[in-house]
């Protein structure tokens, strides 16, 4: 079964990006080095699902990993390192049967290959990762992650370092990401391989096709980047991918427009 796990937000400092989140009501904490990465970062929870805050702290480690094809780095690389929502992860427990199928389905894979950081604690988490791609598309697919501990496990423990805990804002979900994108067919095709269910309408709004995918924890919006006019000159400004997040339970009503980032709250 998929879950929407993370989404990786670029940012200059995440210790700064903590506190402008924290002044928006957000329980964040401090995460930890990634060493093999050449990055740090920060975090906000919703229960499983998270917000990560990622910064560089060693340049030359960035680019040995900015150089490996569809990584969360590359992408940030390639889009001339300006900041904002740079990858979706979606969470696994199959991480090796998925590598297979998509393989069978012609899609380029990389992985799975295993990581860890160190939390400030000392403490050590541990995961897998599984990136994916095709050369003809513009956008960059979501990367796939197995964690070494079960849901319950991670929940227990994470409640217990204070990792999730309540945010001043309220009881927050992370209930949509919203994606632009040049062809819907490769999203449909993920849809397939992921027996997920969807829909698809055109939105007359936006002048484009819209089509969802829903998981268990939250739903992906994709927005065919075929529309024409003001709104579309503004929405693609910042390219394909992702292009906002959505929040449900907030007390306060609100938009939040960190380091090119759009952050809904509603």
């Amino acid at each position: 079964m998929y879950e929407l796990d993370h989404i990786v937000h670029f940012v200059d400092k995440p210790e700064q990006t903590m506190k402008e989140m924290q002044a928006h009501g957000l329980h964040v904490v401090q995460g930890g080095q990634h060493e093999m990465w050449g990055t740090y970062n920060t975090l906000s929870y919703f229960d499983l699902t998270y917000v990560e805050w990622i910064g560089i702290n060693d340049e030359a480690q960035f680019e040995i990993a900015a150089g490996q094809p569809y990584t969360l780095h590359e992408t940030y690389a390639k889009k001339d390192r300006k900041n904002g929502f740079t990858r979706m992860a979606i969470r696994t427990t199959t991480i090796e049967q998925d590598a297979e199928m998509f393989r069978q389905a012609g899609l380029e894979v990389h992985g799975p290959e295993r990581f860890s950081r160190t939390r400030p604690d000392g403490t050590v988490v541990s995961w897998q990762l599984l990136y994916i791609g095709h050369p003809e598309q513009h956008f960059d697919f979501p990367f796939f992650i197995e964690w070494d501990m079960s849901n319950e496990e991670r929940r227990a423990q994470y409640n217990a370092l204070n990792i999730i805990a309540a945010h001043p804002q309220g009881d927050i979900k992370l209930t949509e990401v919203i994606y632009l994108v040049n062809r819907l067919d490769y999203i449909k095709a993920l849809q397939q391989l992921g027996n997920l269910q969807a829909e698809e309408h055109f939105d007359e709004h936006l002048n484009a096709m819209k089509y969802t995918l829903y998981l268990p924890n939250a739903k992906i919006v994709c927005y065919s980047a075929q529309g024409e006019g003001e709104i579309w000159d503004a929405i693609l400004a910042d390219g394909l991918g992702i292009h906002s997040v959505v929040f449900e339970g907030a007390v306060q009503q609100q938009t939040i427009i960190c380091e090119n980032a759009t952050y809904v709250m509603k």
